[in-house]
């Protein structure tokens, strides 16, 4: 009876002993790696079957669907006119600068207005012509200011968004190099009646899946917010931007309906502009962040807006968090050296500069993460994106080299995450 138990064991110990030979099982194993460039690039040199398992273009597709936000890969500057990358993977996954730089000549009069899902947005107003930019492709796509502009004496943008405009079923934003984009632009010049105190604001959309701007779509605005910031937020379809220091509205722009507007802030808000932003509430509506407290012990408020039925905007304090708690820090933080960099729909993340350090919270989790020691641009861009598929797997990261025999023994074997 021991002896055919045995055989019993001896037969099934080829299956149990070599359970990767399964690629649906090593596909499942695949899709539980993190998100960040190195794991999935580790598994595809493990040999030519892992690779192109590793970049098959389905497995990709729920790759990034399971894991629903891109990776954070660094931050984009801007320094006496030159913009500039920084990495933040460790290395010798450390991306050198000079991979995402722009090359386009005369692109150091460019003006960066944005960045999402893996596009940058620059407006070349002597040129008359916005710029949309993929850094992981490096393509350029040139577009001419819509004629409107021009019939309005408008010589400028002067704010701008750019976004994925891709409708697939199962779309996960980060990936987004071949899908079409829509951008928006924003300016404005006073209003022809004396008697209005103010300027006209315009907005036109641009679809590079059909070639061409929208209509201009206007609002009045006051003096006091000629000048517009350049974060923008995005919450479902709707793009909302805070307007100049020391007013207390939120510009917003509806792409489905076309239609601009002005709603208020909350009553306490900082009149200063790098201490608010607006970002997206728990529930999925527009919410704000400003940061207030004693000068010692600055806090972290986040405010949810409700609407009534009747269209009444309130406004509801949801959170006050103390920043030295949340930063995990032992020395006291002081008001003047704390700013708002940037608040990242694609994860849900504000970031916060603290003294010269660039600090990233996010929100749902509330963990904080030290990205980087120094910044001395007030223009800071967080590029996110999913990177390591098809070719960009051999071109993304320097050469490693090779220790005699085997696939890259330089480095060490790539673990499995099954669960």
């Amino acid at each position: 009876m021991s002896h055919r138990h045995g055989r019993r064991l001896s037969s099934a110990s080829p299956e149990l002993a070599n359970p990767l030979d399964d690629d649906d099982l090593l596909h499942e194993i695949m899709l539980r790696l993190p998100p960040q460039p190195p794991y999935l690039l580790r598994a595809s040199i493990v040999s030519k079957r892992w690779r192109r398992l590793a970049t098959d273009r389905k497995f990709l597709c729920r790759f990034r669907i399971h894991h629903r936000k891109p990776p954070l890969l660094g931050d984009f500057s801007c320094q006496r006119g030159k913009l500039s990358f920084r990495s933040y993977l460790d290395p010798p996954y450390h991306i050198p600068p000079e991979r995402f730089t722009l090359r386009h000549s005369g692109s150091e009069q460019w003006m960066c207005l944005d960045c999402r899902h893996g596009f940058l947005l620059f407006d070349d107003c002597i040129s008359s012509q916005v710029i949309v930019w993929d850094p992981i492709t490096d393509d350029l796509h040139i577009v001419p200011y819509p004629l409107q502009f021009h019939e309005s004496r408008i010589v400028l943008i002067q704010s701008g968004a750019v976004l994925c405009a891709a409708t697939d079923q199962g779309h996960v934003h980060g990936a987004c190099h071949s899908s079409p984009f829509k951008v928006v632009a924003l300016s404005s010049y006073p209003h022809k009646d004396e008697a209005v105190n103010g300027i006209i604001t315009f907005e036109s959309v641009y679809s590079s899946a059909v070639g061409i701007w929208s209509d201009l779509v206007s609002t009045t605005l006051p003096w006091s917010a000629i000048m517009f910031p350049i974060r923008s937020t995005l919450v479902g379809n709707t793009f909302h931007w805070l307007l100049a220091m020391n007013t207390t509205g939120i510009l917003e722009f509806d792409l489905d309906a076309q239609r601009l507007a002005v709603t208020k802030t909350p009553l306490c808000a900082p009149p200063c502009d790098h201490n608010v932003g607006i970002i997206q509430s728990e529930g999925g509506g527009v919410g704000f962040a400003a940061l207030s407290g004693p000068r010692y012990r600055p806090c972290l408020q986040m405010w949810d807006r409700k609407v009534d039925p009747h269209g009444v905007i309130t406004w509801v304090l949801r959170k006050t968090l103390e920043l030295q708690k949340i930063l995990g820090l032992e020395s006291r933080i002081e008001n003047e050296t704390l700013y708002i960099l940037h608040y990242l729909d694609d994860v849900h993340a504000i970031f916060l500069r603290v003294q010269s350090s660039v600090y990233m919270v996010q929100l749902e989790s509330m963990q904080s993460k030290e990205l980087v020691k120094s910044i001395h641009s007030h223009i800071y861009l967080p590029f996110t994106s999913f990177w390591a598929e098809g070719k960009q797997v051999a071109s993304a990261f320097p050469p490693i080299k090779r220790k005699g025999k085997g696939v890259f023994s330089s480095l060490k074997k790539p673990q499995l995450i099954t669960g």
